[in-house]
């Protein structure tokens, strides 16, 4: 008995220590946690941003003070869900609750950029806004959670940089029409001289004047495009048709390739004439600047399963794997040993 007794003393003694050794592993793990959230909370405080959480049942909203500051939020009772949503604008509303939805259902994180009334003083400010869903071990979802920031400083400075383009690009576009008017005029004339020098002098400048005035048209697009007042000015007209015209108008520019162009039937869409007509054009031009002389560009217009279908394919060096991944980045511009005009 008394060996029992010395046995299950010392198994005591063991799980003692492995005991005192665990709780000073917890308490280690614990301070790091403390330390790394203190961290973390001076990150985010330094930053200026907002922390919220939601959950994806109740629709119970938390939230740091930052946020409340951004927010200008100052009521006595907690914000609610339905008061923040509230004061974003009518034109971003829908969109923004239709985010959170798909988010909180696990279709994808969540980051928009969207504009809204601070609760103060009704000051319209623009934020974004980041998060995703959190699961458990079992694979429910269990929180959504993330951060927003004040990027209106951001959204002005890029308004200030789209209506100085937009002015400029009209100030250009002036002289260029007079220009354009004064070369038609003096080519009819050396037409009529037959003085053939002058003639093909004038053609060029011509042609020189008309890619100025279509990268003009590409600065404005850009602008209009940015400060979301696009318009899409919709008719009817026929897809095979514009194509043609716009091979028409790069081969007028630069005759250097021999373009083949491939339609097996007419194709009537809707859509905007003008806009359809730009991108033709820069995957046209596109193809010129980036293959060699004298090669082949061809182009083919098809309708598969009630799409419209308009290829463009070039000899030429083509897109590395890597740059895939930023072929619709603004002004990405794929680094090779040519240095050839365009936005990127």
């Amino acid at each position: 008995l008394a060996e029992e007794l010395i046995a299950i003393n010392e198994e005591m003694t063991v799980s003692n220590e492995e005991l005192l050794n665990a709780n000073d592993d917890l308490i280690n793990t614990r301070q790091q946690m403390e330390k790394a959230e203190l961290g973390l909370r001076m990150a985010i405080d330094a930053a200026r941003l907002g922390a919220w959480q939601i959950d994806p049942d109740t629709k119970h909203l938390d939230y740091n003070p930052m946020l409340a500051k951004l927010f200008g939020y100052t009521g006595d009772k907690p914000m609610t869900y339905e008061q923040a949503i509230g004061q974003v604008t009518d034109e971003y509303r829908p969109i923004i609750t239709e985010a959170i939805e798909k988010a909180i259902s696990g279709q994808g994180d969540y980051d928009i950029t969207y504009a809204q009334a601070r609760f103060d003083d009704g000051e319209i400010i623009w934020l974004r806004s980041l998060g995703r869903i959190s699961q458990d071990e079992l694979g429910n979802y269990t929180i959504f959670s993330g951060f927003v920031m004040d990027v209106t400083e951001n959204k002005q400075d890029e308004q200030r940089k789209n209506d100085f383009i937009g002015m400029v690009s009209h100030e250009l576009k002036t002289p260029l029409t007079s220009l354009n008017g004064y070369i038609q005029i003096l080519q009819s004339k050396a037409k009529k001289t037959e003085d053939s020098f002058t003639s093909n002098a004038l053609e060029v400048a011509g042609k020189q004047v008309k890619k100025m005035t279509s990268m003009i048209n590409g600065f404005l697009n850009i602008s209009r495009l940015e400060s979301g007042k696009i318009m899409l000015n919709k008719s009817n007209f026929r897809l095979d048709e514009l194509i043609q015209v716009m091979i028409d108008e790069v081969l007028l520019i630069d005759n250097s390739h021999h373009i083949t162009y491939t339609v097996q039937e007419p194709i009537a869409i809707v859509a905007d004439y003008d806009k359809i007509g730009n991108v033709v054009s820069n995957l046209l031009s596109n193809a010129v600047k980036y293959s060699p002389n004298n090669h082949s560009i061809d182009v083919e217009c098809r309708v598969q399963d009630s799409f419209a279908i308009v290829s463009v394919r070039d000899q030429g060096m083509g897109i590395a794997e890597k740059d895939m991944s930023q072929l619709f980045d603004r002004y990405y511009r794929v680094e090779n040993n040519h240095t050839i005009s365009g936005f990127g």
